[in-house]
């Protein structure tokens, strides 16, 4: 099992949001949404180890192919 640590923390919350939505919110805003949102970066990064594909949408798409006949699904 690999560890993943996200980076996401408040100054990378504050930078994105300035740049993204031209404003920046409070350290204690920051912090809450840092909180959100290192649950789905963790889990984005445990997805992204699993399926297997460059930034084709063709690759993409016979990866997601692939992984929904190995799960059974669609």
């Amino acid at each position: 099992m690999v560890f993943i640590m996200s980076e996401i923390n408040d100054s990378f919350v504050q930078l994105i949001s300035s740049v993204w939505h031209r404003f920046t919110p409070s350290n204690s805003d920051a912090s809450t949404l840092a909180v959100m949102l290192k649950p789905m970066d963790v889990a984005g990064e445990e997805v992204a180890e699993n399926i297997e594909f460059d930034d084709e949408p063709s690759d993409f798409n016979a990866a997601l192919e692939e992984l929904a006949e190995k799960t059974g699904g669609i």
